[in-house]
């Protein structure tokens, strides 16, 4: 019998052991997100989408043209981490600074809740799902 309960505790713990750890490895996707942003990497920021996306096109031209065009520096605070250790659905207080390379060029600040989906795939995260992609639209700096 207490073989058993034992067994049944180790189970329970590890379960709780897996979902920590899907909820960590998501929170650090999207750190390594933000510093891809900083470090005018866009195929590194895009790494971490499912090709398959609706709207993945559409964020890679617009990602790619931001780094390009400013210094961009951000930071996410996760709202909502829920799911299990194979999907996740994530909303994220994301915060973006893009500042001109122009020197004393305008600085545009952004905030907006960032809702994603992940799913796991070939044990990596894949952000299946990013609202609003609009967000990461190149900045109107001529202002």
């Amino acid at each position: 019998m207490r073989a058993i309960v034992r067994s049944a505790i180790l189970v329970c713990l590890a379960g709780v052991c897996l979902y920590a750890d899907a909820e960590s490895d998501v929170n650090s996707l999207f750190g390594s997100l933000t510093d891809a942003l900083a470090e005018v990497n866009a195929p590194g920021f895009m790494a971490a989408f499912d090709q398959k996306m609706p709207g993945y096109e559409q964020l890679k031209t617009a990602v790619e043209a931001l780094v390009n065009q400013a210094e961009v520096s951000s930071s996410v605070e996760p709202l909502k981490n829920e799911g299990n250790d194979a999907k996740r659905v994530v909303d994220l207080d994301w915060y973006l600074e893009v500042r001109s390379l122009e020197q004393d060029g305008p600085i545009i600040r952004r905030r907006e809740v960032i809702h994603c989906e992940l799913e796991k795939e070939n044990k990596r995260w894949k952000i299946v799902s990013l609202q609003p992609i609009e967000f990461f639209a190149p900045a109107k700096l001529d202002q």
